[in-house]
């Protein structure tokens, strides 16, 4: 695992020694034409399996059904062009966040303690600009994903060029761009605002623009739980640019330590709401969400389990179900892949999740030694935290998500995927990946 991030000097950092872009153009054009195959590679699939598909059955209410667990009930059509783009982007997660941006975390009536679950800068954003323009809620939420999504490959494309190399840069935008879950990037959800954010920050910071890394971080916190762990990426660039004599951390040490902010603000506005300050990690059970070790986790996402649930008692955990495969394998054909029953078996199965947790921490493992230290506390604590809270519908709920904005994950896999048919082949597979899962997410099938 390398330490290295740049010549650093003495005192306050600006600038260090850089690695040329191939011209200054390219640090535009190329992000921007990585965000519009993805969108593309998004959108099309989730639009026509909208139009021409089948929303999926209610299985297992109220839990599982086809409508917003948020409001109860299927959410009324959306009209114009909207129909087309953000409707079939705006199910599961996002009607929460449209919830909370028309109705804030208020405890009565339809508002109620499971919002606290879902991080307010987004639905903020979702409010304020929802209220001056004439836009509808979920529309502005997916400008906001979409137009973050575009600037956060702009801001990751410098900074892996300037920790590794151009090459290296243009590949992890690959691999992020077309990753089978990325289309969460462009749906209504937060991953895109995230991930600028994340960016952002570790750009600033490593640049030695402390007071801007802290306010961006701050907004991360704000943003997801997993924000405050900023405070580690952050921790390592402090050192390695201060070093650890006290007296020159200040006054770089306050707008450091801004991150830390996020939950206690969440907290404290969860209060004026008439909530408990900790109801963003009390409500979890409603997840059916229970504490357990991660190798406890990991037996039940293979095996399954009994899990005791918070406020709801004991519940068996499924293990990973291959069963889809096996009805693919007896009968290829076009009415299997798109019946009901099909869709759903490959939907439940937590075969994803389990593929994307294991491959996440052979990453990890992969990236020692070849990416900078402060890469590696980006990704680690994210990815063990969920593990100590999994849950019994799906033990490895949303990983194949969270890992989305730990960009350092990507990297490793633009260091090791350098041959340009192997490449090709990977893209292409991958692409092919996030075309199906998104035709599930537009048809209310679960995905991550």
């Amino acid at each position: 695992m390398s330490t290295e991030t740049e010549s650093l000097p003495t005192q306050r950092p600006r600038t260090g020694r850089r690695r040329k872009f191939r011209a200054p153009s390219d640090r535009w054009s190329f992000p921007i034409l990585m965000f519009a195959v993805h969108w593309v590679i998004a959108q099309v699939p989730a639009t026509i399996a909208f139009v021409f598909g089948s929303t999926r059955p209610p299985l297992d209410p109220p839990f599982e059904t086809g409508a917003s667990w948020a409001y109860s009930m299927p959410l009324g059509p959306m009209t114009g062009l909207a129909h087309y783009l953000v409707e079939p982007m705006r199910h599961w997660d996002g009607t929460w966040y449209r919830l909370v941006a028309t109705t804030g975390y208020d405890s009565t009536g339809i508002s109620f303690p499971a919002k606290a679950a879902f991080w307010p800068l987004y639905p903020w954003l979702i409010k304020f600009f929802s209220g001056i323009t004439t836009i509808s809620p979920e529309s502005v939420g997916y400008i906001i994903s979409n137009v973050a999504f575009a600037f956060a490959l702009v801001l990751l494309y410098q900074l892996v060029s300037m920790d590794l190399s151009v090459d290296v840069s243009r590949r992890t935008l690959w691999a992020i761009a077309l990753f089978p879950t990325a289309f969460f990037f462009t749906a209504v959800y937060t991953e895109s605002l995230f991930l600028l954010l994340t960016v952002g920050c570790l750009l600033a910071a490593r640049r030695g623009n402390w007071w801007i890394a802290g306010i961006i971080g701050l907004l991360a916190a704000l943003t997801r739980s997993a924000g405050v762990m900023l405070l580690a990426p952050m921790g390592i660039l402090f050192l390695q640019q201060y070093g650890a004599d006290i007296r020159r951390w200040f006054p770089s040490i306050f707008p450091a330590a801004l991150p830390a902010l996020g939950p206690l603000i969440f907290g404290w506005h969860l209060t004026t709401a008439g909530l408990q300050f900790f109801d963003w990690i009390n409500v979890q059970w409603q997840w059916n969400r229970f504490r357990a070790t991660p190798w406890e986790t990991f037996q039940c996402a293979t095996v399954g389990c009994e899990a005791v649930i918070p406020n709801v008692g004991t519940d068996q955990a499924r293990g990973v179900d291959w069963s889809w495969v096996g009805e693919l394998a007896g009968s290829p054909t076009w009415s299997t892949i798109t019946s009901p029953g099909f869709r759903d078996g490959f939907a439940r199965g937590d075969w994803l999740e389990l593929i994307v947790t294991v491959g996440a921490f052979v990453l990890v493992l992969l990236g020692i030694r070849r990416i900078p230290l402060y890469y590696f506390a980006l990704v680690l604590p994210p990815l063990i935290v969920p593990l100590f809270g999994p849950s019994s519908v799906h033990p490895l709920m949303s990983m194949p998500r969270f890992v989305l904005p730990m960009f350092p994950l990507f990297v490793v896999i633009a260091l090791f995927v350098t041959n340009r048919k192997a490449g090709i082949t990977l893209a292409t597979l991958s692409a092919i990946g996030m075309a199906i899962l998104t035709m599930q997410f537009a048809n209310w099938y679960w995905v991550s």
